[in-house]
């Protein structure tokens, strides 16, 4: 979730678009053309963190505190969060970012997923409720693993994505 680098990026983008070229004559619906991309889009995403998965610790974003505790409280919040997040699914991760980061409407994220905004609704609740009994979990002691979500197929996608790489 920290981003792609600049020049993985551009590579990601240029797979993505001759993915998108190549599988053009298998679009069975014109109008579902943005969902129809920004699920070749996502495939490619997936496929590229999956390549280039690491154990290293993302980078540390904190607000500033005024005293050590304060900053060592935050500090140890932030790794909760982060390691909550680390047991979500893909899915649930990107609901989420679309939502609380991007600050997109369920509108626009049902439109980029290629489902109902109904749909939208209840999955970003029910990841926003994953990410809670993660946290709250992981704050109380208990196991630093959960039963992991399935990352399963976008909501209300019929089109699948073309070579992810498998």
């Amino acid at each position: 979730m920290s981003g792609v680098p600049g020049p993985d990026a551009e590579d990601l983008a240029a797979e993505t678009v001759e993915a998108m070229v190549k599988s053009l004559p298998r679009l069975r619906a014109p109008v579902a053309f943005e969902a129809w991309f920004w699920t070749i889009a996502r495939a490619r995403l997936r496929t590229w963190i999956r390549k280039r998965r690491h154990p290293g610790p993302d980078p540390q974003i904190t607000p500033e505190a005024s005293r050590p505790d304060e900053l060592a409280e935050i500090e140890e919040e932030h790794a909760v969060i982060v390691r909550a997040l680390r047991l979500l699914s893909m899915r649930d991760r990107e609901l989420l970012w679309l939502r609380e980061v991007e600050q997109l409407s369920y509108e626009e994220i049902g439109g980029r997923l290629g489902a109902a905004v109904g749909t939208v609704r209840v999955a970003c609740h029910r990841a926003r409720r994953r990410l809670e009994a993660a946290y709250e979990r992981l704050e109380s002691g208990g196991d630093h693993h959960l039963d992991e979500q399935p990352e399963g197929e976008v909501p209300g996608s019929t089109q699948e994505p073309p070579d992810q790489g498998r």
